[in-house]
Parts: C-alpha cells; structure tokens; sequence
C-alpha cells in the first residue's frame, strides 16, 4: 500500500515556519553587514591605493631604465644586492611569495610589519624592470598581511585570521592585475586546491572591486594587456587548441622541474647571496633574449605587459618563441627560485603566450585566440586556478574567448595534476592524498 501524500497546506505552512522562523537570524545577518562588509571596503580602499601608488614607481622607474638600456641591464645586479640584505633580515620576503603566504594563512600569526615594508620596497624595484616577474606574488603576499592587520583592527579574532587574510590578498591582486573578480577566484582557488570553499567569496569580490576601483581612480582605465585585434575564432580550430593545451601541460611540468631543481640549488648558497648570484646567471638568457627579439620590452614586462600584447597579435618567428619560452623558464628559474621576489604569473602567461603564437601560424588570422587560450592553459596548469584563469584572462585583456580557452584550460588542468609551481600547494597535496586513503574503510 502507497503511503498518504502530505496535505498541502500542512505542508507549505511547515516549510513557511522552517524557512522564516526558524532560519531567519538576525543576529548573523547583521554582524555580517556591520562588520564584514565594512571590512572588506577597507580592505579594498587600502590596497587599491598602496597598489596605485606601488604602480605609480613601478611604471616612471620603467620609463627612465627603458631609455637608457645599459642601465636596464646593470639595474637587476644592483636590485639583486639589495634583495640579498634585505633577506638576511627576513627570508620570507623573497621568491614568489605565494607559496609562503598559503602555508602562512594556516598559522595564527601575522606577517610583520617590517616584513610588509621589505617586500613592498623590493618587489617594487625588481617589477620596475630588468626582471622577468609577476606582480600577483608580491601583491598577494602585501595582502595578505594588510587583510590580517586590518581584521585585527577591527576586533576579528585570530580564528577569522585565513579569511582575512584571503580577502586582503585577492583585493591588492586584483587592483595590480586589473582583474578584480578573476583574482577573488584565483585566491580561493590557491587556498583551498581541489576543494573550492565559497565562504569568503562575497567579502572578497566586494573587497576585490573596491581596490579596483580605487586603483583605477588614481591610475585610469585600461585592459592590463592591451589588444587592438578583436579575436575571432571557428569551431575548426578547437582539435588544435587542445594538442596545445597538452603542449602546454608539458612545458609547464618543465618547468615546474627546473624552477624547483634551481630552488634546491640555491640552497647551497647563503641567502645574501643567492639574489646575485642567481641574477648572474640569468643575464647572459635575457642578453640572448634581448639579441634575439631586438625588444626591450622583454624587460619591461611587469610595468606594461608590452611583449604580451605583441606576442598575442603578431606572428613571431617559432624560433624566436623557442627562445622566449626556453629563456623564461632559465631565466625565472635563477632569479625567483635564488630569493628575487615576484609571481609566476607573468613567466607563465609569456610562455602560454609563446606556444599560442607558435600555433597561430596554421591560423594567422586567429592568433589573438591562440595566445589568449595559450595563456589561460598555462596558468591554469601551473597555478591549479582554472576558474580563475578564465575569467582573469578575460578582465585582463577585454576580450572574450572562454570556449577555445576552456578547451585548452580543460586540457592543461587535467594533464597536470601531481605538481604544481607554488610549493605551499604541493605541501598540501601529500595531506590529501593521506585523507584518502586514511577515509577508504569508510
């Protein structure tokens, strides 16, 4: 025999009592919009303007070493010294950054204020050129440490501490890159790898937008990789672009085995003189650069992203994008794994750029969709942000190629699982593969 059907006024009165009475808390509702939500405006209001004024050195510093190139290659040993000191005073300052700030955010201490100082004074020299390095390393790192500061503020207790510091490091990230909400997903992705928590999203899209926002007040309006082609794309090319997402997935585990080879490496040295020596080693890859491409903006690429814009339009000779991804993965490998602080965004997009353009040639006139789906396979490969590498592509450039990039995201993603660029994130690979098998009787 069937069972009844509940009646359905009984039904719909208890639904309406569940739903209204027993779930309608006030209390939570409005200490979530009377301190979150202020927060994350701070948040957003303060790193967008450390972030304008960072950009603002950055930038005119650029401009006087690009007019006068013997100084844009004498630039890096003297910033390297520089690194060198200021690494005896605190080791966490150099390299990447992201790596330390993702196992920092598990502790409950917070990053100290002189560190804050060292890294910002550093990364701004090492960004204003001569160096191939991304912004999101320092900045994520700055922000983190302006997320905890400011929720310490404000009376949030050390058990938020990993939120705040989340929704910090995503705002100043998004304010540098110009990519507010692909750098609110590309903090969450980095946190919590394989296992996306969307807890903190609306405190940090709003804190991200903010920043942005304020940055763009002092600094104007403009894709941060600036295109003057509109991307066109047919459905005939998507076969390719996955055979270059695989391309991709490979290079980038080269990568990912020489950057973390050099980094052992460099531990034989003291940390004074790993930033020389690993800057010694890499110039004579960014001469050959220089030789080979007869463009200075190689060397300017965190101030402008000139060279990416190029690469996305232009067909270059593939011998000439060999050279481009041989020489960034050498070259960041002596320099970011030897204590130079800065991403590894930027290496990643140049050599996802590179490949795309070397694919672009079956289709000259889709190159723009190859580079930027190039782009998106690489950093989603190497970051393990595939989300985010969608949608930050997209902000970065105003251009909208999600479904080849997807496809080549997809392909990347899949085939790079087991390493990963950031050495906070493989620390936390081995705890889950321990869970797992730990969970199996269940």
């Amino acid at each position: 025999m069937r069972d009844k059907l509940p009646d359905i006024k009984d039904y719909l009165k208890g639904c309406a009592q569940t739903n209204l009475i027993h779930r309608f808390d006030i209390s939570t509702i409005s200490h979530f919009f009377g301190r979150w939500i202020p927060f994350a405006f701070a948040v957003g209001i303060v790193t967008g303007s450390i972030a304008s004024l960072m950009d603002i050195v950055i930038v005119n510093l650029n401009n006087f070493l690009s007019s006068n190139l013997p100084f844009l290659f004498l630039y890096p040993l003297v910033v390297s010294v520089l690194v060198g000191y200021a690494l005896t005073v605190d080791s966490s300052i150099g390299g990447p950054g992201i790596g330390y700030s993702i196992l920092h955010l598990k502790t409950k201490i917070y990053i100290p204020v002189r560190s804050v100082i060292l890294k910002l004074i550093t990364s701004t020299l090492v960004l204003s050129g001569g160096f191939i390095a991304g912004r999101e390393g320092p900045s994520f790192y700055i922000g983190v440490a302006i997320g905890e500061w400011l929720g310490k503020a404000y009376g949030l207790g050390k058990k938020y501490k990993p939120l705040l510091g989340l929704i910090g490091g995503g705002a100043f990230t998004g304010a540098l890159l110009k990519a507010p909400l692909g750098s609110a997903i590309f903090a969450m992705e980095l946190e919590e790898m394989y296992n996306l928590d969307y807890r903190p999203f609306v405190p940090m899209i709003i804190a991200s937008i903010v920043s942005y926002l304020t940055f763009s007040f002092f600094r104007g309006e403009s894709a941060f990789i600036y295109l003057t082609k509109n991307p066109e794309w047919s459905l005939q090319i998507i076969p390719y672009i996955v055979v270059m997402g695989l391309v991709i997935s490979l290079l980038i585990y080269l990568y990912t085995f020489v950057f973390h080879t050099a980094s052992c490496t460099s531990k034989y040295f003291s940390s004074k003189d790993r930033p020389l020596i690993g800057t010694s080693l890499a110039l004579p890859f960014l001469l050959i650069l220089y030789l080979t491409t007869h463009d200075v903006d190689f060397l300017s690429t965190p101030a402008h992203m000139g060279i990416i814009s190029k690469l996305a339009q232009i067909p270059f000779p593939i011998l000439v994008d060999i050279v481009v991804i041989l020489c960034v993965i050498i070259v960041t490998s002596f320099t970011l794994s030897f204590g130079i602080p800065g991403g590894i965004i930027l290496p990643n997009l140049l050599i996802g750029a590179a490949v795309g353009n070397m694919f672009g040639h079956i289709f000259p006139d889709q190159i723009v969709v190859f580079t930027l789906a190039g782009m998106g396979a690489a950093l989603a490969a190497g970051a393990k942000t595939p989300l985010a590498a969608i949608v930050m592509i997209t902000e970065m450039t105003h251009a909208d190629v999600v479904i080849p990039m997807t496809a080549a995201i997809i392909t990347s993603y899949t085939t790079s699982f087991g390493f990963c660029l950031y050495l906070g994130q493989e620390m936390k690979l081995k705890p889950m593969a321990g869970e797992k098998s730990g969970n199996s009787k269940e």
